[in-house]
C-alpha cells in the first residue's frame, strides 16, 4: 500500500480518509475495496494519462539522469514519429533540399523536363560563335539553320544590345546571321542564341587583334565629356581627351572617327583608343604616297622650321617634312647654316632624294647651273668685301659667288690683319687664283689684279 501511495500520493490520501471508519469491519472492507476503490482509482488514473504528455515528468527524468543510455534507447522511438508522418514532413522537405542543390532543373519544371542537348554532341559551349541561315522570322524570334541538323533561335531582346525590336523588319528568310550560344536548348530542342552578344564577342576579338597589329578601327562617337570621347566600335570604348586630337570634342558627337587601340581588357570591360595615333598614321600614309610621286630634280616651295648645325629642317608643300644639309644650302662652302637661312624663310628647293619607307626627303637650295663652271683662273672681277677674318677677307663676285682673299694677297706690303687695308663693304679688284669645284673653294688675289701686264697694255 505504501508503494502504491508513493506512486500516486493523491490516490493514497483519498483512500485512507474514506476507509478509516470502515477499518473496523475487516470482512466488508476488503470486499468493497476492489469494487468501490477500483472505479475511484480509475478516475484519477485518467488524469495522469492526459497530463503525462504535458508534464512529461516521467520522460524528462530519465533523460536528465541518464543522458547517455536514454537517448540511445529512445533514438528509434524518436525516428518513428518522423517515419509515421511521411506525407506531411519528408516529401515536402526532400524536394526543397534537391531544388537548392540542383537549381537548373527546378525553373524548367513548369515548362517540361530539359531534353539532353544536341549542342553538347555538336561540341558547342556557351559563348561559342556560330553562323546560320534564317529559316523563319516572327516578330519576337528568328529561327536559324545551323547545319548538321541543329536549329537555333534568337529572341528579339537578344538581337540588338539594349533594344527589344520587331524582328520582321530586321531580317529576312535566307539571310546569314552570326550569333553566340547562350544556353543549350529551349523546349523545342533549339539552341538559344544571342546576336548582340555574338557581335560583342567578335568586337572584343577584333579590338585585341587591332591592338596587336596596329590596325585602325572605326567607330561612332556617342558621347563627349571633359575627360574624352565615348566611341561605339561594337563595344563601348573610350578615347581620353589627350588622345582625341585638337578638334572640338562636342562637335565630334554623332560622327565616325578612326582610332588606334592602345589597351584591351575584356574581363574589366575596358577598351582605350587613341585618335591622335590614327591621325598620325593617316598623315604618314598620305606623305608616303606623295613622296613616291616625287622625282629628283623637281622643285618645291618650302618653309624653314628649324636651323641646326647639320643644316635646316623644312616643311615642303603637301605637308612633307624634309631637310637641307649644310653642304646643300649654297653653291659655296657654308660655315654656319644661320648665315644662309633663318626660321620662317620661304625658299625654293629642288628634290635630291626620296625614301618613302623611311619618310626621308632631301632637298637642296642649289638651283640652276653651277656658277663655278663659268669661273676661270686668271679672270678679274669687281668684288665686294662681306666679312673679315684673321686669315683673310671674304668677298662676293657676280651673282653671289663667294671667295676668299688671303691676308698675304690683300696688299703689296706685309700686314697683320685684313682690317688694316679693307673693311666690309669695300669694293676691290680681285683676280681668280684658284677654283676647286669639288670642295667648292674659290680664291682671289688683289695684288695680282693691280699688276700691269703686257696684255693689259695692248
Amino acid at each position: 500500500m505504501r508503494g502504491a501511495a508513493g506512486a500516486g500520493g493523491t490516490i493514497g490520501a483519498v483512500t485512507e480518509t474514506a476507509n478509516q471508519p470502515v477499518a473496523e469491519e475487516p470482512a466488508a472492507a476488503p470486499a468493497e475495496e476492489p469494487v468501490a476503490e477500483k472505479p475511484t482509482a480509475e478516475e484519477p488514473v485518467e488524469e495522469p494519462v492526459v497530463e503525462q504528455p504535458a508534464a512529461a515528468e516521467p520522460a524528462e527524468e530519465p533523460v536528465a539522469e541518464e543522458p547517455v543510455e536514454e537517448p540511445a534507447i529512445e533514438q528509434p522511438a524518436a525516428e518513428e514519429p518522423a517515419a509515421e508522418e511521411p506525407a506531411a514532413a519528408e516529401p515536402a522537405e526532400e524536394p526543397a533540399g534537391e531544388a537548392g542543390d540542383k537549381a537548373a532543373p527546378e525553373p524548367g519544371a513548369g515548362i517540361g523536363t530539359p531534353i539532353p542537348s544536341v549542342a553538347t554532341t555538336g561540341g558547342l559551349n556557351s559563348g561559342d560563335i556560330v553562323s546560320g541561315v534564317v529559316t523563319a522570322v516572327e516578330r519576337r524570334e528568328v529561327e536559324l539553320d545551323l547545319g548538321s541538323g541543329r536549329r537555333g533561335v534568337i529572341g528579339s531582346r537578344h538581337w540588338t544590345a539594349g533594344l527589344d525590336v520587331d524582328l520582321t523588319g530586321e531580317v529576312q528568310v535566307g539571310d546569314p546571321v552570326e550569333a553566340a550560344v547562350l544556353v543549350r536548348e529551349d523546349h523545342k530542342q533549339r539552341i538559344v542564341l544571342s546576336r548582340s552578344w555574338g557581335r560583342q564577342q567578335r568586337a572584343w576579338e577584333l579590338a585585341e587583334n587591332a591592338r596587336k597589329t596596329g590596325e585602325i578601327v572605326s567607330g561612332t562617337v556617342t558621347d563627349a565629356v571633359a575627360a574624352g570621347l565615348t566611341v561605339d566600335i561594337g563595344i563601348r570604348a573610350f578615347v581620353p581627351a589627350s588622345m582625341a586630337g585638337d578638334d572640338d570634342l562636342e562637335a565630334l558627337v554623332g560622327t565616325e572617327v578612326e582610332c588606334k587601340v592602345t589597351e584591351v581588357n575584356q574581363l574589366k570591360g575596358r577598351c582605350i583608343l587613341s585618335r591622335k595615333a590614327a591621325l598620325r598614321t593617316r598623315d604618314r600614309q598620305a606623305a608616303r604616297k606623295r613622296l613616291s610621286e616625287l622625282t629628283p630634280g623637281m622643285k618645291l616651295r618650302a618653309r624653314v622650321t628649324k636651323v641646326e648645325d647639320f643644316g635646316a629642317l623644312v616643311m615642303a608643300e603637301g605637308n612633307l617634312r624634309g631637310r637641307i644639309r649644310r653642304s646643300e644650302l649654297s653653291w659655296f662652302r657654308v660655315r654656319r647654316p644661320g648665315d644662309v637661312v633663318a626660321v620662317g624663310d620661304e625658299v625654293e628647293a629642288v628634290v635630291l632624294h626620296t625614301a618613302p619607307a623611311k619618310m626621308n626627303l632631301d632637298l637642296s637650295l642649289r638651283i640652276g647651273d653651277d656658277p663655278l663652271k663659268a669661273i676661270r683662273p686668271g679672270e678679274r672681277h669687281e668684288a665686294t668685301v662681306v666679312s673679315l677674318a684673321p686669315f683673310g677677307a671674304f668677298v662676293t663676285v657676280g651673282d653671289g659667288i663667294k671667295g676668299l682673299v688671303p691676308t698675304a694677297e690683300l696688299a703689296e706690303v706685309p700686314i697683320r690683319h685684313p682690317r688694316e687695308v679693307v673693311v666690309p663693304g669695300d669694293s676691290v679688284l680681285a683676280e681668280v687664283t684658284k677654283v676647286d669645284r669639288q670642295r667648292r673653294d674659290l680664291e682671289f688675289s688683289v695684288n695680282l689684279a693691280v699688276l700691269v701686264r703686257p696684255a693689259d697694255q695692248e
